[in-house]
Order: structure tokens, then sequence, then C-alpha cells
């Protein structure tokens, strides 16, 4: 299991919006926010893909709500918070989710998952482990959770057990 992510802002600084525009497969957004989101993802994702797993054809479907590779063969999950996009990939199916900890009223919010959560860690663990779980669509047998960047909470979970925690690199902006 690896992690990628990439600066949105910093990747924004070397290439323009007519680059990202290539990645959009045939989508339209509303706001130029959600293009950056959804295209820088698409880029991460079939550049790591290509560069780090040798896959020639990076070419996306949809299934049950879930993009995958078309010819199968690894499996991945993206998720965007703030400036930073990441992605997951690994042999079995995976989900992921970053957020940003913000402070808010833990209690009132915990408590309609009828929970006791009364700080940003214990709240946001609970938060991106729930998101990365609906990400897999199954059962999840794996599980990994950590603090990203000091701001950010970040779960991976898998269909299968997670025997160590996963590499992360940040890749290239150039």
């Amino acid at each position: 299991m690896e992690l990628f992510y990439i600066n949105s802002q910093e990747f924004l600084h070397t290439h323009d919006l007519d680059f990202l525009k290539s990645y959009l497969e045939g989508r339209s957004f509303k706001s130029e926010k959600r293009l950056v989101e959804f295209a820088l993802g698409r880029f991460l994702v079939k550049t790591a893909a290509e560069k780090f797993y040798g896959i020639k054809d990076t070419a996306i479907v949809i299934n049950n709500s879930k993009p995958e590779f078309e010819h199968g063969g690894l499996h991945f999950s993206i998720t965007h918070s703030a400036r930073v996009v990441m992605a997951v990939f690994d042999k079995n199916p995976c989900g992921i989710d970053l957020e940003v900890m913000k402070p808010r009223d833990f209690k009132s919010l915990s408590a309609r998952y009828d929970k006791c959560l009364t700080t940003a860690e214990e709240f946001y663990s609970f938060w991106t482990e729930l998101e990365a779980g609906i990400k897999l669509q199954m059962p999840v047998r794996g599980k990994f959770t950590r603090r990203f960047q000091d701001k950010f909470m970040l779960t991976v979970v898998s269909s299968e057990a997670i025997s160590s925690p996963p590499s992360c690199t940040n890749l290239p902006v150039s």
C-alpha cells in the first residue's frame, strides 16, 4: 500500500488550468476549485500509476460510483482537503479520507452518530474512517490512521489487513 500526494497551490504555480482540463474526462464543473480537485486527482492517479507501477493504460472508468482502472490490476482511492490531493494504491480494494482538523463543537457532532468524541483527534479519526469506509464499499478489515502535516487527519482502509504503515510520497510537480 502506497500513498501519493500533491499540493494544488504548488502545482498551479507551474501548470495552468488548460493543462488540467485534459484530465476532466468530459466533465464540467461550476467552480474552479472543484475542477482543480477533480482534475488534479486524476492527474495524480494516472501519473503515479505510470511512474511507480509501470501501468501504460491508465484509462479510468466508474464502477458502482467508484473510479477504477479500466483494465484492473491495481486499486486506488482519491481524497482532497484544503490544498492537498492524495491517492492510495493497493493490490486490494481500499478507501482514503483526509480532513483538515478545524475547531468544531465535537460533542454535538459526535452525538449525531451516538458517539462520545470530545477532541479534534477523536472526532476526525472517527470521521475519516467513516468516509474512507464509504469509499471502500465493503467491510473494513484493515485501517491506518494518523495525523498528516500536523493539521490533517488521514485514514486509509482496506478490504484486507494492513500489515505495515503505507509509504507516503510527495509527487514532484514539475
